[in-house]
């Protein structure tokens, strides 16, 4: 228990209680100690888990344009090779669907080509979004834990405690 600083004549309103001492401000954990420990235990990684978080999100960002523009290149070549028309392979590199009526002149192996070069485009989309769904998911379940730690932590009362007896009660007694 902390020592009670001697209370100041004037400026600390007299105890109600016990008529005797005077009330002095007193600020105390309104949770027992483990309780406080574990909030501080939750709001230390959840402040690194939202970091962390931010730091996945700008790298998935930035590794899914660079390997985005990389598959383009590597699609276009792959087209090119099967002898598909330019016009063909700037709609599938660009992401839009080919229509059926443009791919009945091509080839079996062409059209298998087309198909999978429109299946590993998505691909990559859809992994780039799962990757910022995750790196999102890490960002609101820290702020989540670390909105927690700090309700733990941080959950402090302030109360007026009497400098003369402390089993006088602090609340029939407080004054502003």
């Amino acid at each position: 228990m902390t020592p009670t600083p001697p209370p100041i004549p004037g400026q600390n309103p007299l105890c109600r209680t016990c008529g005797e001492g005077a009330l002095i401000k007193r600020t105390k954990f309104r949770m027992s100690g483990p309780v406080v420990a574990i909030g501080f235990i939750l709001l230390v990684p959840s402040a690194l888990g939202m970091l962390f978080g931010a730091l996945m999100l700008i790298l998935t960002g930035t590794y899914s344009s660079h390997i985005s523009a990389s598959g383009e290149r590597e699609i276009r070549v792959r087209l090119a090779q099967q002898e598909i028309p330019e016009p063909i392979i700037a709609e599938v590199a660009s992401g839009k669907p080919v229509p059926g009526e443009q791919l009945t002149p091509l080839t079996y192996p062409q059209r298998a080509a087309v198909h999978d070069a429109q299946s590993s485009l998505s691909a990559q989309n859809v992994g780039a979004g799962m990757a910022v769904g995750f790196s999102l998911f890490v960002i609101v379940a820290s702020f989540v834990g670390g909105l927690l730690g700090w309700a733990a932590y941080y959950a402090q009362a302030s109360s007026r405690v009497c400098t003369m007896r402390s089993d006088c009660s602090s609340l029939l007694g407080e004054q502003t």
